[in-house]
């Protein structure tokens, strides 16, 4: 069974530099298509539809959409056979506990409660019960017992927001610590029973409804309604809609891809990945020289009015744009805002910030206030830093909203703005170091 304090997983993507923990690759598509052409797009030209396995996955999917979409098909559909899922996509089946003639099979959905002999019954998701928090981690005895009483959902988006989630239980062993430490005689355990699946077949048990969903009816398939935080809504699969991809693209971004719309056989011609967020599964090189080397910053190059000016894999663009903006405008004609991994490419990116017309120039470097935690857009947690004095993880504490500039002039420090401010910024064609 494995168990994480919130202090002991925050350490632990802060301080493990070597721990490189890659973001899902996803892909929106501004093409609107139902979510049988959607999943036939994405297999083609990616992998499949996207599929999410934890609240990190899905910030990142939500970075990865301009941010005026409403909503966009994910990969999630209704099968025709249910099954019981921990909270935990990653904790197996191993142990079951169910008194005499549970579970019942009360409806599609339906969640998994313990009793005062530590026996486990079926129940009502939207019955209050107070619950039982744990970590995802091998730190023995690390629960959370909560008497508020909640419904199985609310309880556990209470265990997220904690940065851990409803309580699995894998042995005998730890289904007694679990019985013992609560007060209340029933209480929920993070088992729960649907009958959804994932388009690429994956069995990941992450869920993320808004309230009052699903509502089921003709409505099978789901997407992410990004005016509610990505909270999922079921709804019929023949409406179209932007929609989401996971995956490498099996054709040059700059490559037209013809697809044809069953519904109406007609031929659409688009150009492949307008927007993508990921981390670099090879790791092509830029140059990097001796840092003393001012050859390697001697091909700045300036287009039309002056602006952009590229050097190498960087363009700067002398457009004040907020970072949102400035991300969304990299993700469609570049890769990604530019990803300060080493000294070497610091040392490039410092050069072209003192062309720039603002103060401070945009980094692709954002601050979570799920996990306290920065991180690039384009790749995960990272060791190098170039923070100002005052600034940075563990120096000051931060608001949600904040983002990473470097100060166009002097040192080429970095600092933490709201993500509100406009400046300029600087694309990365890929995301090496």
């Amino acid at each position: 069974m494995r168990r994480m304090t919130t202090t002991f997983y925050l350490l632990l993507i802060s301080e493990l530099c070597s721990l490189k923990t890659a973001f899902s690759n996803f892909h929106f598509i501004s093409q609107k298509k139902t979510h049988e052409e959607a999943k036939d797009y994405c297999q083609r030209i990616h992998t499949d539809l996207a599929t999410i396995n934890n609240v990190t996955a899905m910030n990142n999917l939500i970075a990865s959409v301009p941010n005026n979409t409403v909503r966009s098909w994910i990969g999630l559909e209704l099968g025709n056979v249910s099954r019981w899922h921990w909270a935990w996509s990653t904790q197996n089946l191993d142990f079951l506990n169910w008194r005499v003639g549970e579970p019942k099979g009360l409806g599609r959905d339906s969640c998994a409660a313990i009793d005062p002999q530590g026996e486990w019954f079926e129940s009502e998701c939207d019955t209050q019960r107070s619950f039982v928090c744990h970590g995802n981690s091998d730190v023995p005895n690390d629960y959370i017992f909560v008497a508020n009483a909640k419904s199985w959902r609310d309880a556990q988006k209470h265990c997220r927001d904690l940065a851990l989630d409803l309580v699995s239980v894998g042995s005998a062993e730890e289904n007694k610590e679990v019985r013992n430490l609560t007060t209340d005689p029933n209480v929920w355990i993070g088992l729960f029973r649907d009958a959804w699946r994932w388009s690429d077949g994956s069995q990941s048990s992450f869920r993320y409804w808004k309230p009052q969903q699903p509502n089921y009816g003709n409505q099978n398939c789901v997407a992410a309604v990004f005016k509610d935080d990505g909270k999922w809504n079921d709804l019929n699969c023949g409406s179209q809609r932007t929609f989401i991809c996971q995956g490498p693209s099996k054709v040059s971004p700059n490559t037209s891809t013809t697809a044809t719309t069953p519904s109406n056989n007609t031929t659409n011609t688009s150009a492949v990945v307008p927007f993508m967020s990921t981390a670099a599964s090879s790791t092509p090189k830029i140059n990097s020289g001796d840092v003393s080397d001012t050859t390697q910053f001697s091909n700045i190059t300036t287009t039309g009015s002056g602006f952009p000016l590229t050097s190498g894999n960087l363009t700067l663009i002398r457009e004040n744009r907020t970072w949102i903006e400035s991300l969304n405008y990299c993700r469609e004609r570049h890769m990604d805002l530019v990803y300060v991994a080493g000294q070497s490419t610091q040392d490039r990116v410092a050069h072209m910030a003192q062309h720039a017309t603002s103060s401070h120039i945009w980094l692709g470097l954002r601050y979570t206030c799920n996990f306290d935690l920065w991180f690039w857009s384009a790749s995960s947690a990272d060791c190098y830093q170039n923070w100002s004095p005052g600034q940075g993880p563990g120096e000051r504490s931060y608001e949600c909203g904040i983002t990473a500039a470097m100060v166009a002039t002097g040192g080429h420090t970095w600092v933490g703005l709201p993500e509100t401010q406009r400046l300029n910024f600087i694309c990365q064609e890929d995301c090496a170091r």
